[in-house]
């Protein structure tokens, strides 16, 4: 018996000395094993790598008010504002016409109005909105305001989202000042966001150099020569081919023999207003970057997303298709102004088939600009009645 019970405590011995060494064992490598990890030059770069990516993604992938270029334009109110609020300024902004097919012309209306189109890559939607305001002593567009944002998504995740807004401004001494302003860019990408972000930058230069020379050259000529009129259309359509034709050749001849009077590259040669801008503290708030303007452009939006929300539950896509494209017809005449038209959009005769294959941005342009239009017969209506 004593022989047993001896037996049975070696074993019980045993037993707690091997499970304390296996829990030894098992602190060591549990506390030994982050230690090894850290030693690894691979892990420690590639956690290292990762902190700076996200670090310079988030200083850099992003940005608010990233642009500011303005210019003065003696032109007309009302015609700055049909520039700014038609189809032409983005014939400008594609820079070349393959682009502008490439993006517009094979954009889609989705269900809320805006339009979808090509992406960078994926698919961009593009949503519009217009402001402005009426001097009352003058009846003449005080300001005009087009806020533009751009959506780039892949498969449902958001690349990157821009909005940024052009129009132009009556100072307090009559002159009026066009602006191009970049309100935010949020990307979400590391890398594809720099690039863009950056490319949208160079981008906006000479989309408000060509602006500023096209406006305050060749813009505005109908009624003129035809000559005048050519120049104004080869100006607006495609600037660098414009550009290489009357003023390279020009400009190199010139250098090689002397230029000759009246050489339409030297004419009223002056330095660009680029690099003449004042400094930005000179520079003056404009119209969307004040408060009561913030509040109406977002009422704007609302209340364009609510009218096209309305439509599409009272009509078919069909019938929507050619209730929009009665009112684009109707903003573009009254936007040139050629002919008389009534609020009756039944009394407007569209071609169905031309309305079908029409370019879908200049046709949300329009709209834009009857949405516009029809906010400002409704507030005074609204004032009164308060």
């Amino acid at each position: 018996m004593a022989s047993h019970r001896l037996m049975a405590a070696s074993a019980r011995n045993a037993a707690r000395q091997l499970a304390s060494t296996a829990t030894r064992s098992s602190t060591s490598v549990a506390s030994t094993a982050p230690r090894s990890q850290f030693r690894n030059p691979n892990f420690v770069l590639g956690i290292g790598s990762g902190l700076v990516l996200a670090g310079l993604h988030s200083a850099t992938g992003s940005a608010n008010d990233f642009y500011d270029y303005r210019f003065k334009s003696p032109k007309d109110a009302d015609d700055l504002a049909s520039f700014y609020g038609g189809e032409e300024l983005m014939e400008l902004y594609c820079v070349f016409p393959i682009v502008g097919q490439i993006m517009m012309r094979s954009a889609t209306f989705d269900d809320t109005g805006g339009i979808k189109t090509q992406g960078f890559p994926g698919t961009m939607e593009v949503n519009m909105v217009f402001s402005d305001d009426v001097n009352e002593d003058t009846g003449e567009t005080d300001w005009f305001n087009k806020r533009e944002r751009f959506k780039n998504t892949l498969f449902g995740y958001t690349l990157w989202d821009m909005v940024i807004n052009f129009g132009f401004q009556t100072k307090d001494d009559g002159s009026r000042e066009c602006y191009h302003a970049g309100e935010y860019f949020h990307g979400n990408v590391p890398i594809l966001s720099q690039v863009m972000l950056l490319i949208f930058k160079v981008h906006s230069r000479w989309v408000v150099w060509s602006t500023e020379h096209h406006v305050n050259h060749y813009a505005f000529s109908s009624g003129t020569t035809d000559e005048e009129e050519e120049m104004e259309e080869e100006s607006r359509a495609n600037m660098p081919l414009f550009l290489l034709k009357n003023y390279a050749w020009s400009d190199l001849t010139a250098m090689l023999f002397g230029y000759k009077e009246g050489d339409l590259s030297r004419a009223e040669k002056q330095p660009s207003f680029l690099l003449l801008g004042g400094k930005d503290s000179e520079k003056d708030e404009l119209p969307f970057q004040k408060k009561a303007i913030q509040i109406r452009i977002s009422e704007d939006i609302e209340a364009d997303k609510q009218a096209m929300k309305a439509l599409s539950s009272k009509y078919c896509p069909e019938d929507v298709k050619k209730i929009l494209a009665r009112r684009a017809t109707i903003a573009r005449r009254r936007t040139n102004a050629k002919h008389e038209v009534s609020g009756d959009e039944d009394d407007v005769d569209v071609d169905e088939e031309a309305a079908a294959t029409s370019d879908v941005y200049v046709m949300a342009t329009e709209l834009a600009a009857d949405r516009a239009m029809r906010r400002m017969t409704r507030r005074p209506t609204i004032a009164a009645t308060n």
